[in-house]
């Protein structure tokens, strides 16, 4: 059975403050025209969205109430792995240190990286920039 790809034309920002959605969405959608931005407040928001549009970026907070972003990212892995979607490229952007386990796993997989609030807008194109195809 074949994988079923990202839509490498997609971008999911997921944090719960909807000020950083509308920063993170603007700053995205100008420096990169072509891709269709959308958001969720959850993890769990960003599980349901993805299962329905395949994005191929998911720019993602830590810590949010429902569901945080390393559960999501855990659910997000095995439901990939288990219903063969292509994993997407996960950037995850905190103004908190993440848990050991995660970082540890980001920093050794290339697909996925991990960005400290406050961060510069050019940071967080570049960073999300490498899961698209525009």
């Amino acid at each position: 059975m074949p994988v079923v790809p990202c839509d490498k034309r997609r971008i999911l920002v997921v944090d719960d403050e909807e000020v950083i959605q509308k920063l993170f969405s603007m700053v995205l959608a100008w420096e990169l025209p072509d891709a269709d931005v959308e958001v969720a407040a959850n993890g769990a928001e960003a599980l349901e969205a993805f299962a329905l549009k395949h994005h191929g970026v998911l720019l993602m907070d830590l810590h949010m109430p429902v569901m945080d972003g390393q559960s999501a990212f855990m659910t997000l892995e095995q439901r990939c792995h288990d219903q063969d979607w292509e994993m997407p490229r996960v950037v995850f952007c905190s103004g908190f240190a993440p848990p050991t386990e995660l970082r540890d796993r980001v920093e050794n997989d290339s697909a996925h990286c991990m960005l400290s609030k406050p961060v510069a807008n050019e940071v967080l194109v570049d960073a999300v920039r490498p899961g698209l195809s525009l």
